[in-house]
């Protein structure tokens, strides 16, 4: 059986990519605030919340690895 990668791309809370979420972030020059407020991301559990940061600064929708504050 292969082995599996994790794979984060989403706010699991709200069920919003990271990619929706920089297209609208961009699309509209949010904040991270700003697109909490827009989008819900980072109000239930905030697990996306480093994702999310990392994402509006590098661009990066996927991520492999466990991110913490």
């Amino acid at each position: 059986m292969p082995e599996q990668q994790l794979r984060i791309d989403r706010c699991v809370c709200h069920d919003v990519t990271f990619e929706r979420a920089l297209e609208v972030a961009k699309s509209r020059s949010l904040s991270l605030d700003q697109l909490a407020d827009e989008l819900g991301c980072t109000t239930g559990c905030g697990s996306c919340e480093p994702y999310l940061r990392r994402c509006l600064a590098t661009g990066q929708v996927v991520f492999h690895e466990i991110i913490e504050d």
